[in-house]
């Protein structure tokens, strides 16, 4: 399989996983993604090269975006952002932040999602960042579970937020599957 970056031509089945997954979730008694996300936020990330697409035989299976921290003019001070999530003390420049990651149920109970996880865990490495993290749906604790499950700490819940539970491990070298088409 081979990641390379998503192009706008690969919004729409995008969106289509997310609907999907946010169905199969409802129907599974929980929220997560049930706030519709806005088309023209996919295409931003994807247009500023932060979402990646995994390929098998040339066609999409899944999808992860991956951000740096923004301006610290951005980060946590109690006067103006009490429901940040990542505070200076964290050090949030020292991290690659995970977002969006989907694969579709078609493609599930193949560890696709820990292997995107362990690929992006190494462009971290190789950026010579510390820390890989994320935030998880606040009321979703069996992504918790899978998050804790695949190596990962929880540092704090930010209840107010709807993807408010933080989440970080150590980078390491990727010694995966995946290729990296850049």
């Amino acid at each position: 399989m081979i990641v390379t970056r998503a192009r706008l031509t690969d919004v729409d089945i995008i969106m289509e996983w997310r609907r999907e997954l946010a169905a199969w979730l409802a129907d599974r008694g929980i929220d997560q993604w049930s706030i519709p996300l806005p088309r023209s936020a996919v295409a931003a990330t994807v247009g500023s090269g932060q979402t990646w697409i995994v390929q098998d035989n040339h066609r999409p299976v899944a999808t992860i975006t991956l951000t740096a921290w923004p301006d610290v003019d951005e980060l946590w001070k109690p006067d103006r952002d009490p429901e940040a999530l990542w505070y200076p003390a964290d050090k949030p420049a020292d991290a690659l932040y995970v977002a969006k990651m989907m694969v579709p149920r078609a493609k599930a109970g193949m560890d696709l999602g820990a292997e995107m996880l362990d690929w992006a865990s190494g462009r971290g490495y190789d950026s010579g960042l510390t820390w890989l993290r994320l935030d998880a749906w606040t009321t979703n604790p069996a992504l918790h579970n899978y998050y804790r499950h695949r190596g990962f700490q929880h540092v704090r819940t930010v209840a107010s937020r709807i993807s408010g539970a933080c989440f970080q491990r150590p980078t390491q070298p990727y010694l995966g599957a995946l290729k990296t088409d850049e």
